[in-house]
């Protein structure tokens, strides 16, 4: 608990939040996780600028290796070229704003600056963006969404970059809950670099662990139409562009989680996807499940979340965790 009574992952994901990271650009949120994972006594590494991960000391030869992994950026935008008057901007990843003009922290170095970005479309559906033009302003300046997390009685969280900074605050609560608990797996945390624009940092985390199991965490979609819903539980994927679970897994995690006395939702859908398909890529046997945690306006300067299922997320991972526990949730092979 915090010192106002509150979880300690919500003051992590109020700081998180306040981190700039744009895909290419995650410094600040990996150095956040960085020192949080090392205040709890995890051993951690740098994967160049790819990705970081984290271990505890007391691995054992016998049990197999899960990777808890999330990702660090989350959309954005840079500077593509200075006018004299107007700087035209481009998107990283896909950020999502309706309306004609959106307030953003322009990054230019140490500094930061609050201006107001303009989205046009001149047609085809392509948005194009530009910004006044300041001074030392240069191309590959970054861009991201202004605002700060707010918690409302109702248990409901709202803030810019959720999708992913949600996965990040469970990965430094984690940290500290299993810092020193029995556990059936040698438990390594692991967050990857531009996963919303190119997915370039989970094949290189999963190359240096190369996992016998994995669990991406990330955001996913309040949606009637694949009956999902803020405040039911994490999501597993059962299907979507990067993920295919049998009926057999799913049927194996439900009824893990509903012994455990936690909610768990499935989704279904073809389009859209995590970096999670960088593992089997690679040609590695692990078992890869996507646990996501439902929000409203993805990717958007105000996305929200229920506290509830990111408790209910940390519930079922540190489940998942136990001793003995592994085999009753994950179907590792044939």
């Amino acid at each position: 608990m915090n010192s106002a009574g509150g979880p300690r992952w919500c003051d992590d994901l109020h700081a998180l939040v306040g981190c700039h990271s744009t895909p290419g650009d995650e410094d600040e949120v990996a150095h956040f996780l960085r020192t949080a994972w090392a205040a709890a006594g995890w051993t951690v590494h740098a994967h160049g600028r790819s990705a970081i991960s984290a271990c505890r000391p007391c691995r054992r030869a016998r049990q197999p290796t899960l990777l808890v992994c999330a990702h660090m950026d989350s959309p954005g935008f840079s500077v593509e070229r200075v006018g004299v008057e107007t700087t035209s901007v481009i998107s990283l990843g896909k950020p999502v704003f309706a309306e004609p003009a959106a307030e953003v922290i322009l990054k230019t170095g140490d500094e930061r600056v609050w201006l107001v970005l303009q989205r046009e479309e001149p047609g085809l559906g392509q948005a194009t963006y530009r910004m006044p033009s300041l001074a030392g302003v240069r191309p590959g300046d970054r861009l991201c969404f202004h605002g700060a997390l707010a918690a409302a009685a109702d248990g409901r969280l709202t803030g810019p970059f959720l999708d992913n900074r949600l996965g990040c605050a469970v990965l430094c609560e984690l940290a500290r809950r299993l810092a020193t608990a029995a556990t059936g797996v040698n438990v390594v945390l692991g967050a990857t670099a531009c996963e919303e624009m190119g997915g370039f940092g989970a094949p290189v985390l999963a190359q240096a662990i190369r996992p016998d199991l994995v669990i991406c965490l990330d955001a996913t979609y309040d949606s009637a139409e694949t009956d999902v819903h803020l405040g039911g539980g994490p999501v597993l994927t059962l299907s979507d562009a990067s993920v295919l679970l049998g009926c057999r897994e799913r049927d194996r995690a439900l009824e893990f989680a509903a012994a455990a006395g936690i909610s768990l939702q499935t989704e279904v859908y073809n389009y859209s996807g995590t970096d999670a398909r960088a593992f089997p890529h690679l040609g590695l046997p692990g078992r890869v499940y996507p646990l996501l945690l439902p929000t409203t306006g993805n990717h958007s300067p105000q996305e929200t979340a229920a506290r509830g299922d990111v408790e209910a997320l940390l519930d079922l991972l540190g489940a998942v965790c136990a001793p003995r526990a592994w085999r009753s949730f994950f179907v590792p092979t044939f």
